[in-house]
């Protein structure tokens, strides 16, 4: 019978650990003495960020009450930076705590509620992020990815802006994944889920199962990646119809985009602000006014970008 209510006391304390709602983390080591964790699907928690030498603690609460509980390091001397240790959750706030060896801005550590395990590193920057899939031009070719421009303000951050549409000569045609070099190893980029709507989609995870993203229209997308973060964010910029027409967000029939040999000529009512990038994301010139040439040096496929007060568009050109 007591290795019986033993047995039930494990299974109850491991599903609490699973349904937590929400963790934070506090003590000395952590900026500003309390942060919550970001929680993503699957009981997984996360942080990255600075943290200080010292000690800090895992808890359930905001602020330490009667219904706090730690989520306490099984071993004396844990450090966040870690290849997977264990935790006990306990109400005991006298136990081990976590250990941060030294003040440092690029501290990640996951804490799985469902393994009852924290792992922890010292994130090192990557240096590129490529775009494959059914919904790519290139399709599932490893080498051939579509590359993503880092940012020059935060390394951390990677965008690419192109076209993504169902492409039924690919297996997947509507799917798409992320990778951390021209092919499919070591590092990866998933959503959680399979076929997460790419327009709702905020986090990703590196590694695990390949699951993808999908796309529910075809047309012209810019995507903006963290990869310290772990967040993802898919904007539409609309489309173009089979015809070869622009799908403007306002109809007027004094607006026109048109090529001239190696020329782009954006005529407006209004003043626009106009961005041409390569097919890689690259910007390539950008200017305002309402009657513009832009001269592209080079043969390729671009992306034309223009925003004003009542007029917004996205098209690809294709200069020969």
């Amino acid at each position: 019978m007591k290795r019986y209510f033993i047995i039930l006391a494990t299974m109850m304390a491991a599903v609490a650990a699973s349904a937590q709602t929400n963790l934070w983390i506090t003590g000395p080591a952590v900026p500003g003495g309390t942060q919550k964790l970001d929680k993503c699907p699957n009981g997984i928690f996360k942080f990255a960020g600075t943290l200080n030498e010292g000690k800090l603690k895992v808890i359930t609460t905001e602020e330490i009450g009667s219904g706090t509980q730690y989520l306490v390091p099984r071993y004396t001397q844990s450090y966040v930076v870690n290849n997977g240790l264990p935790y006990t959750l306990t109400r005991n706030d006298s136990e081990e705590t976590w250990i941060v060896p030294f003040a440092e801005d690029r501290y990640k550590f996951v804490v799985d509620t469902r393994s009852r395990t924290l792992t922890g590193e010292i994130f090192v920057p990557w240096r590129e992020v490529y775009l494959a899939g059914g919904a790519c031009e290139i399709g599932w070719q490893a080498f051939v990815m579509l590359p993503f421009t880092q940012d020059a303000d935060d390394p951390n951050v990677f965008t690419w802006t192109g076209e993504l549409k169902e492409r039924n000569e690919y297996v997947e045609p509507r799917r798409f994944k992320l990778q951390g070099q021209n092919t499919w190893d070591p590092k990866n980029l998933h959503p959680y889920t399979q076929d997460e709507a790419v327009l709702e989609s905020t986090q990703m995870r590196l590694g695990g199962e390949d699951t993808k993203w999908e796309i529910a229209q075809d047309g012209i997308y810019r995507l903006t990646v963290n990869v310290f973060k772990e967040t993802f964010r898919a904007e539409y910029l609309g489309s173009e119809a089979k015809d070869g027409t622009l799908d403007v967000d306002k109809t007027l029939s004094d607006f026109s985009v048109s090529l001239s040999g190696h020329t782009i000529y954006v005529k407006s009512p209004e003043q626009l602000k106009v961005t041409v990038y390569r097919a890689d994301s690259v910007k390539v010139v950008e200017k305002s006014g309402a009657d513009l040439m832009l001269a592209i040096p080079q043969r390729g496929v671009y992306v034309v970008k223009g925003k004003g007060k009542n007029i917004s568009f996205t098209k690809k050109i294709v200069i020969e």
